[in-house]
C-alpha cells in the first residue's frame, strides 16, 4: 500500500478528484474538507497490482497544523491547482515545501483542475503549469474533476511512478 497525499488550497478540486477516481461520482455541492479524508483504490499496471491509498487533505489555512502530520511516511505527492485562479498555484509551492520537510523522497505530479470553467485565455496555461512544475522536478497534467477528464491519468501517473521505484527495484538481483 503506497501512501499519496493530495494537497493544495482550500477550494481547488482535491476531494472532488478523489470521489472521481474512486467512486465515479462528482458532487456540484462538495463541502469542506475538515483534516483529512481517506479512500484506497487498486491499480493495475501491466501485471504489477497495487492498492493507493489516498489522503486528501483539507487546505483551508486554520488546517495547516493539522495536516502536516498526515505527510510523514508519504510515497507520492499531488500537488492541485484551480486553473483559474493563480493565486492557488502561488500558494502551492508552500504546500509542496511542507510536503518535501516531512517526507523528502515522495515523488510528485502537479494537477491543474477545473479545465472545464476555463473561459478564453484567462487563468494559467499548461505551459505556465509545465514550468511551475519543472521547478521541482515533477510533471504537470491539466485534469476536470467535474466531467472526469483527465482523472486516471493522474492516479496511473502515480502508479508507474511507484512500482518503478519500489516494487521494480525490489525484485531485481
Amino acid at each position: 500500500m503506497f501512501k499519496t497525499v493530495l494537497v493544495g488550497e482550500g477550494g481547488v478540486g482535491k476531494t472532488s478528484i478523489t470521489l472521481r477516481y474512486t467512486e465515479n461520482r462528482f458532487d456540484d455541492n462538495m463541502r469542506m474538507t475538515v483534516g483529512a479524508n481517506f479512500a484506497s483504490k487498486k491499480v493495475t499496471i501491466g501485471s504489477a497490482q497495487m492498492t493507493i491509498m489516498l489522503w486528501d487533505l483539507g487546505g483551508q489555512p486554520r488546517f495547516h497544523d493539522v495536516v502536516q502530520d498526515y505527510f510523514k511516511g508519504t510515497k507520492f505527492g499531488i500537488g492541485v491547482y484551480d486553473v483559474n485562479r493563480i493565486y492557488t498555484l502561488e500558494r502551492l509551492e508552500e504546500w509542496i515545501h511542507r510536503l518535501r520537510v516531512a517526507a523528502p523522497d515522495c515523488d510528485l505530479l502537479i494537477v491543474g483542475n477545473k479545465i472545464d470553467e476555463r473561459t478564453g485565455n484567462g487563468g494559467i496555461s499548461l505551459a505556465e503549469g509545465i514550468a511551475f512544475a519543472s521547478k521541482f522536478g515533477a510533471d504537470c497534467i491539466e485534469v476536470s474533476a467535474k466531467t472526469g477528464q483527465g482523472i486516471n491519468e493522474i492516479f496511473e501517473s502515480a502508479a508507474r511512478v511507484l512500482l518503478k521505484k519500489y516494487i521494480q527495484n525490489t525484485t531485481r538481483p
